[in-house]
Parts: structure tokens; sequence; C-alpha cells
């Protein structure tokens, strides 16, 4: 009998925490992922395309600098560096450099917007474009996104992010086509001092 009334009350325990953890809701997530000022991680991405047989794969490191700079700078298969800072975005490629308004992309500049206020933790800028969904406790979120307004997403499907407390670890991003590509970041995204 003893054994059983410990069998229940481990159980119980068990039920109360489970449910407990499946608690994270939008707002908490939001809060968790604001305390990242500064977030600096190496990726992986992998490019699905329809017209290849095989995945193109990238590599190199992201990094956040709140409240809207977002650097990717790839490594391999060759160096290229995209940065969007604010309304501006500039491209580097070996020897050719550019920088233009972010508004003559309409499509990026809303994946853009909304990537950078997820980071920063931002959520009524987020549903300006989108409607979310969030599912799983703080240690294994998934957060998806899908655009609002078809005018502003035309090639957009929907944008899926998946992580733990304030950390994101993946980042996959369909398009209207079908064609798909996946980020992964092999370090937790690490809000730094700096």
């Amino acid at each position: 009998m003893k054994n059983f009334l410990i069998f229940v009350a481990a159980l119980a325990l068990a039920f109360s925490t489970s449910s407990r953890a499946a608690d994270l809701d939008m707002s908490r997530l939001m809060g968790l992922l604001a305390s990242g000022k500064h977030i600096r991680a190496e990726f992986i991405e992998r490019k699905f395309l329809k017209i290849l047989d095989a995945p193109v794969e990238s590599s190199g490191e992201l990094v956040f600098r709140a409240p809207s700079r977002l650097e990717k700078r790839t490594k391999l298969p060759r160096p290229e560096t995209l940065i969007i800072d604010g309304n501006s975005v500039s491209i580097e490629r070996g020897s050719f450099k550019r920088t233009l308004p972010l508004d003559e992309f309409a499509d990026m500049a809303s994946m853009v917007r909304s990537l950078t206020a997820t980071f920063r933790g931002d959520q009524s800028s987020l549903e300006q474009f989108f409607n979310w969904k969030l599912s799983g406790p703080a240690d294994r979120w998934h957060l998806v996104l899908t655009p609002k307004h078809s005018k502003l997403f035309m090639t957009l499907r929907e944008i899926r992010l998946s992580g733990d407390h304030g950390y994101v670890h993946t980042v996959e991003t369909t398009l209207t086509d079908g064609d798909r590509s996946l980020m992964t970041l092999n370090r937790p995204v690490v809000p730094t001092a700096q």
C-alpha cells in the first residue's frame, strides 16, 4: 500500500510538473527572448529548392544587435555578408558591395522585421505582420508564424522557429512555391555583454 501511495504521489507530481511546463504563453516567450540585446550564433543553413536534387548548404555566423541590426556572415561555401540595419540592406560578396533601402524588397523587409521583432521579444510588432501559434513548454517551444497580409507576403507561406527558453535553435522558412530553408544555430543564440 505504501508503494502504491508513493507511485500515486510521483504520478501526481509528474502531471503537475508537465502541466506547468506546458504553460508557456506568447508574452512569457517574448520576455525570455527580449533578454538578448546582442546575440551571436554559428549557423548551418540548408536550402531545399525544387529545381535541385540535393540541398544547398552554407554556414557562418548570425549576429543580432537590438533593436534592428541583423548580420548574416556566410563563410562557406564562399564568403558573403548580408547586413540589415534599420531600413538599409548591405551585401558584400568578394569585390561586389551594394547598399539598398530595405523597403525596395517588400517580402524580405517583412520577413526581416518579423525575425528582428522575434529576437527582441517585440510581440506587438510581430503581430502587425503575422498570426502566430505557440506550442510546447519553455524548454522545447515551437512558434509558427503565418503572414496576415498576402500582399506583403506574396512568396512566404510560413516561418517556424524552435528553441528553449530565450534561445532560438532553428528558423525554417517555407515559400508558397514549396522551396524552403532551414537554419540551425549550432550554438544556442546566446545574449552577450556587448
